[in-house]
């Protein structure tokens, strides 16, 4: 059954105590003809999903997992998900976080740990479902194992737990801002945005985009939201998608 939205500034909330993806239940809710402006929220998914197919896993009510239905801006669908990334970043900021780093395409990181990570999917009904899942309150020892080393939650690095209603309040104002940009053609704040906080510029990375795989320095992010890198034969290629792991 579908939960009772809450208005929480221009956004329409539902909020699940538990829910198989708040992915799939915003595209659900747009085949259904929701609107642009809602948000699907879940104190904990069952089948949490990332990118290339990865799952998500949650500590249930204690991290943040919110999905924002939104028009997609014509010409700029690829930068939806970097703009959640960014303002996830800034949300996190906001709440005294520092030295926050985001990961091309949309990983967001602090301490050099991802702390969240963004899926942009769709369209259905005409809107974009775009997840945020955020490892807001917790200890390592609540991940999984192989994710101790590579992961952290925003909690760990701050010293205090941050409230979830607060933090998605902040996250959706931001992406409400960036999405009007957007949909203005007006892109450019967004990647120096971006650049600002970019976290593989002049480093040595591995790239696989697919089947190819590239060896070489990030150069960052271009005009239009791709990753820019020199090969080791010193050509400049640029990735649309693809999976980077610092070399």
């Amino acid at each position: 059954m579908t939960a009772t939205p809450e208005m929480r500034g221009n956004w329409r909330v539902y909020h699940h105590p538990s829910i198989d993806s708040t992915n799939l239940e915003a595209l659900r809710l747009a085949r259904r003809e929701a609107l642009s402006w809602t948000a699907v929220r879940a104190d904990t998914q069952t089948s949490g999903r990332g990118r290339l197919g990865r799952t998500w896993s949650d500590v249930p009510g204690r991290c943040l997992l919110l999905s924002a239905l939104v028009d997609p801006p014509r010409g700029a669908e690829g930068m939806l998900g970097p703009a959640m990334a960014l303002a996830t970043a800034e949300a996190l900021e906001a709440a005294g976080a520092a030295a926050v780093a985001v990961k091309w395409p949309n990983d967001v990181l602090l301490a050099g740990r991802k702390v969240a990570g963004v899926l942009a999917e769709g369209p259905a009904g005409g809107l974009m479902a775009v997840g945020i899942g955020v490892n807001a309150n917790g200890r390592a020892g609540d991940l999984p194992e192989e994710l101790r080393e590579s992961a952290t939650f925003a909690s760990e690095q701050l010293g205090r737990e941050l409230d979830l209603d607060e933090l998605a309040d902040a996250l959706l104002e931001r992406f409400e801002c960036h999405h009007y940009r957007l949909t203005a053609g007006e892109s450019a704040p967004i990647i120096e945005a971006l650049r600002t906080r970019d976290c593989l510029a002049g480093h040595e990375l591995i790239a696989r985009a697919g089947d190819q795989v590239i060896e070489g320095r990030a150069v960052g992010w271009t005009d239009d939201g791709r990753l820019a890198i020199i090969d080791g034969a010193g050509s400049r290629v640029v990735l649309d998608a693809g999976e980077v792991t610092l070399n």
